[in-house]
């Protein structure tokens, strides 16, 4: 069973990141897991035509 780890835990990982660096940061953050989100689709797209 996979559990949303991201959408719980993402949004208060931001918030520290925020407080301690700037909020200038958001993009990069952005960015960042939209490129994870990306590769992992791939990932999963060869994968499963493999099959």
């Amino acid at each position: 069973m996979l559990f949303p780890a991201g959408a719980t835990f993402m949004p208060h990982v931001f918030g520290l990141i925020a407080n301690h660096a700037s909020l200038k940061l958001m993009p990069v953050y952005l960015a960042f897991f939209f490129i994870l989100l990306l590769v992992m689709m791939s990932k999963t797209e060869k994968l499963c035509h493999n099959k």
